[in-house]
C-alpha cells in the first residue's frame, strides 16, 4: 500500500481529495461544498429517498485533535438528522478509534466501515490509479521521492533542501501549467519556463523534477551556474533529470566573455533531444531570455524557445488565485485572530480580485512574518499595502536585469498611460533620448526594436489590430503602480522626463501640480519646466490615446482620440495654472470659445465655469445654440442645465423656446424606445432630474418607466422563486459559482 502523508492537503484540498475517493468507492456522485447555513457539512449525497448522507473530510495532525473537533460537530449532525453519516480523516485510526468516533454520533454512524482513516483512503486510492495520477502532489512528496533528491548525484544545499521541497509543495496549486509543462516535455525532451518575476517558475520546475523522479528517473542533476556541469554528469544508460533554475540568470548573463557559452547549450538541448532517457529543465526570467535571444546567434539560428512554456498569471482562475492565498494563509503559521480579520469581513476577495495580484507578494508578507509588526485590526490593510506597492515584485527585476535604455523605455512608457500604439512609444522614447543626450545612451530604431522584444512578455506585453498596428500594454497592472512608486521622489529622473515631453497625455498621466491620489506631485520648478515644455508644443499638439473599436467581428482596431483639447485644458488649469503663468497663459490662447462639437461636453462647461470669461469676446446666446445643436442623448440633456448657472437671462430664454422644446421631447423619446431590464434604474433618475429643471411635461415617459420597473421586479421575483423550487437532486455542480466555492474554502480556516 502507498505511504502517503496527506497532510501535504489543505484541508479544502483534502475534501476534494476524500470526495473523489468516496465517488469512487461508493460509485455515488458526492455534492462537494458546504450548505453554509445548516453548517456541519463538507460533502452530502442524496439517495433516491431524498436522504441525505452527509460527510465530513478532516484533516488534523493525531487523534486527540480530531477527537475534540468532533465532539463540536455532534450538535450539528443531530439538528441535520442525516440518514447516515460518514467521517473521513488524514489520520490512522486504530479499532478503538473507531469505536470511540461511532459511539459519539450513533445512530448515525451505522457501521466502522463508514469511519474512513488515512490506510483505508490510501487502500482506496491504490485501487484507483486514476485518482492517484490526478493528485500527483501526493506521490512527488512521498518519502522516497525526496530521497532521490536526496541522494542525486549534484545536490545544492542552499537550493535543495528537503525541508524547503516539502514546504514548497504543500503551498503548490495544481494547475493547467503542470499538464501543459509534461506535454511539452515528452515533444521535445526539454523545457524553458518563462514568466514574469514571481509567478512561480522555480516551483513549477521542482514540481516537474520530482514528478520525473518517481515516474522511473533515476538521478537528479542540478546546474547551479554554468552548463559544463551537464556535460560532465551525463551518463549514458541513466534515466536522468537536468535541472537549470534561473537560466541565463544574472551571474551567468554577465560572463559576456563566455562567448562559446551560447553554443554549449544549444549542443547540450541537442544531445538531450537524442537521448531517450534525459530531459532537461530549464527556468528563466522572461525578459533576460529575450535580451539573450539578441545576444547569443545560436538561440535564434536554432529557435530553442520551440520548447518555451510561458507561465501566464492572467490564465489563472479567481479560483486557482484563492487557492494559491489559501494555502499560503494555512500553511503560514497566522495567528487564528489575525485569520479572522481575512475570514469574518471577506477581506480576502479584495486581495484575490486586486489587479496586481501575484504569488510573489503573497509570499514576500507570510515570510516576513508581518503580523508580528501590526495588530490584528492592522492585518489586512498592510497586505493591502503590499498589493497596492508591488515593488517586491518589480524591483529586483528593473534595477539588476534591465539595461539602461530598457528602463527609460519603461519609465517614458508610464507618462504616456496604456494602451498605446508602438509608434507613439517610439517617437516619446526618440524624444527623451535626443533630449538628454547626457545620459550615456542614445536612440537608434534597432535599440529601441531590441529593447521592446527585451521587455515583451516581463513587462510589456504586445497585441496587433486589423490594420496591422502593434499596442502595447503593460503585462500586468502591478508594473505602473511600481513605475509611480519607483519615480516618486526621483527629482532629476522627473525632471529630464518632463522636459522631452512631445504627447499631450504626458501632461496628465503620472504627475500632478498638487498631491493627487495616484499622482506624482511637481515641485514649482518642475512646473516652471512644464509650463515651457507645452508652449514648445503649442503648434503641434497630439495625443497617443487610442480606444480599442470592436466593430469588426472577431477583429478590432485601435483608433486614436481625436477630442482631447478641453479635457487637457481642464488638467492644466486644475493644476499648473496658479503656479505657472505660461501655463494658465497656453489655457487662454487655446481655449476656443465656439463649441468644436468635441465629446468632452462636461470638461468645456467646467471651463466656463473656472476661466475668466470676460478676457473673451462672444455672444452669449450664439454659445448655447452651438453648444445645443451637438447634444444627441439625455446625459448631455442633463448637463445642458449648467448654462443657467453661467448666463441664467439667456438660457431661461432658451429652454423655453419651441425650438429646444420640441428637441428635448426627440432625445428622451429616442433613449427610452428601446430599454429593456435593468436600464429603467439608470434612466429613472435622469429623466426625473430633466422634469424638474426644464419646462417639459414627462408624466407619460416617467409612467412607462414605472410600469417597466414593475415589470422588471416581477421577473426578478419569479426567478428567485424558481430558484427557491428547485430540488436539490437538480443541483448541476458546474453552475456553483466561483465566488461560493472560494467562500467555502476560505470558511475552513475557521475550523
Amino acid at each position: 500500500m502507498s505511504n502517503y502523508d496527506l497532510n501535504i492537503f489543505s484541508p479544502s484540498e483534502f475534501e476534494e481529495f476524500c470526495r473523489d475517493i468516496l465517488q469512487a468507492k461508493l460509485n455515488i456522485f458526492i455534492e462537494s461544498f458546504k450548505t453554509g447555513k445548516d453548517g456541519g457539512i463538507d460533502l452530502r449525497y442524496s439517495t433516491p429517498q431524498k436522504k441525505n448522507i452527509i460527510i465530513q473530510a478532516k484533516r488534523y495532525k493525531d487523534f486527540t485533535s480530531l477527537i475534540n473537533n468532533l465532539k463540536k460537530e455532534v450538535p450539528k449532525v443531530t439538528s441535520l438528522d442525516p440518514e447516515s453519516y460518514i467521517i473521513t480523516t488524514s489520520i490512522g485510526l486504530t479499532p478503538q478509534n473507531k469505536d470511540i468516533i461511532k459511539k459519539l454520533f450513533e445512530p448515525y454512524i451505522r457501521s466502522t466501515e463508514d469511519i474512513y482513516g488515512r490506510d483505508d483512503l490510501l487502500n482506496i486510492l491504490d485501487q484507483n490509479k486514476k485518482i492517484e495520477e490526478k493528485y500527483y502532489k501526493l506521490w512527488i512528496t512521498s518519502t522516497p521521492i525526496l530521497q532521490k533528491v536526496l541522494h542525486s548525484k549534484i545536490y545544492n544545499q542552499s537550493q535543495f533542501e528537503i525541508e524547503e521541497i516539502n514546504e514548497q509543495a504543500k503551498l503548490f496549486v495544481q494547475n493547467d501549467s503542470f499538464p501543459k509543462a509534461l506535454k511539452i516535455l515528452d515533444e521535445h525532451r526539454y523545457i524553458i519556463i518563462s514568466g514574469i518575476p514571481g509567478i512561480g517558475k522555480t516551483t513549477l520546475a521542482r514540481i516537474l523534477m520530482q514528478y520525473l523522479l518517481s515516474s522511473g528517473y533515476e538521478e537528479f542533476v542540478y546546474l547551479s551556474d554554468k552548463i559544463d556541469d551537464g556535460y560532465t554528469y551525463f551518463h549514458e544508460g541513466r534515466k536522468q533529470v537536468f535541472l537549470f533554475d534561473d537560466f541565463l540568470g544574472r551571474n551567468f548573463f554577465d560572463a559576456k566573455s563566455l562567448q562559446k557559452n551560447d553554443d554549449k547549450i544549444v549542443k547540450f538541448i541537442k544531445k538531450i533531444q537524442s537521448s531517450p532517457d534525459k530531459v532537461l529543465i530549464f527556468a528563466t526570467r522572461e525578459y533576460i531570455f529575450n535580451q539573450a535571444k539578441e545576444i547569443y546567434e545560436a538561440f535564434k539560428i536554432n529557435n530553442i524557445d520551440i520548447a518555451k512554456c510561458i507561465i501566464d498569471l492572467s490564465a489563472y482562475t479567481k479560483v486557482i488565485k484563492a487557492k494559491i492565498l489559501y494555502n499560503h494563509l494555512y500553511h503560514g503559521e497566522i495567528p487564528e485572530e489575525y485569520l479572522e480579520i481575512l475570514i469574518n469581513k471577506n477581506n480576502y476577495k479584495s486581495l484575490i480580485t486586486h489587479p496586481n495580484y501575484s504569488p510573489r507578494i503573497i509570499e514576500t508578507f507570510i515570510k516576513q512574518k508581518i503580523w508580528n509588526k501590526c495588530s490584528p485590526e492592522d492585518f489586512f490593510m498592510v497586505i493591502k499595502k503590499n498589493f497596492d506597492n508591488p515593488q517586491s515584485v518589480w524591483l529586483n527585476s528593473f534595477e539588476t536585469s534591465l539595461n539602461k535604455f530598457s528602463k527609460y523605455t519603461l519609465l517614458v512608457l508610464a507618462t504616456l498611460g496604456t494602451p498605446v500604439l508602438l509608434t507613439d512609444l517610439e517617437i516619446a522614447v526618440e524624444s527623451f533620448f535626443v533630449k538628454n543626450s547626457m545620459l550615456g545612451a542614445s536612440y537608434e530604431p534597432m535599440i529601441f526594436e531590441k529593447s521592446v522584444r527585451e521587455l515583451e512578455n516581463t513587462f510589456i506585453k504586445t497585441d496587433i489590430d486589423k490594420m496591422g498596428n502593434f499596442i502595447i500594454e503593460y503585462q500586468n497592472p502591478s508594473i505602473y503602480d511600481f513605475l509611480l512608486y519607483y519615480l516618486d521622489g526621483k527629482n532629476r529622473i522627473i525632471n529630464i522626463l518632463i522636459s522631452s515631453f512631445v504627447f499631450i497625455d504626458q501632461f496628465q498621466t503620472i504627475f500632478s501640480g498638487q498631491e493627487l491620489p495616484g499622482k506624482i506631485m511637481l515641485n514649482n520648478d518642475q512646473i516652471k519646466i512644464i509650463g515651457d515644455r507645452i508652449f514648445d508644443l503649442e503648434d503641434n499638439l497630439k495625443t497617443c490615446k487610442v480606444y480599442r473599436n470592436n466593430n469588426y467581428g472577431d477583429k478590432f482596431e485601435f483608433v486614436k482620440s481625436e477630442d482631447y483639447l478641453y479635457q487637457l485644458l481642464n488638467y492644466l488649469n486644475n493644476n499648473y495654472s496658479e503656479k505657472s503663468e505660461s501655463v494658465m497663459n497656453f489655457i487662454y490662447r487655446n481655449f476656443d470659445i465656439k463649441f468644436d462639437h468635441s465629446s468632452y461636453k462636461s470638461e468645456y462647461i467646467q471651463l466656463l465655469h473656472n476661466l475668466d470669461l470676460t478676457r473673451f469676446e462672444f455672444e452669449e446666446e450664439r454659445l448655447i445654440s452651438d453648444f445645443f445643436i451637438d447634444i444627441e442623448t439625455i446625459e448631455e440633456l442633463e448637463i445642458f442645465d449648467e448654462f443657467g448657472l453661467l448666463f441664467p437671462t439667456t438660457y431661461e430664454k432658451w429652454i423655453n423656446s419651441e425650438h429646444f422644446v420640441e428637441t428635448a421631447y426627440y432625445i428622451i423619446r429616442q433613449a427610452l424606445e428601446d430599454i429593456t431590464g435593468e436600464d429603467v434604474f439608470y434612466y429613472q433618475p435622469i429623466i426625473e432630474t430633466i422634469s424638474r429643471i426644464y419646462p417639459l411635461d414627462l408624466s407619460d415617459e416617467l409612467k412607462f418607466l414605472e410600469d417597466k420597473a414593475e415589470d422588471h421586479d416581477r421577473y426578478v421575483d419569479h426567478q428567485i422563486e424558481m430558484a427557491n423550487d428547485r430540488e436539490f437532486d437538480d443541483y448541476d455542480y458546474n453552475d456553483i459559482s466561483d465566488d461560493v466555492i472560494i467562500e467555502e474554502i476560505f470558511n475552513s480556516l475557521k475550523e
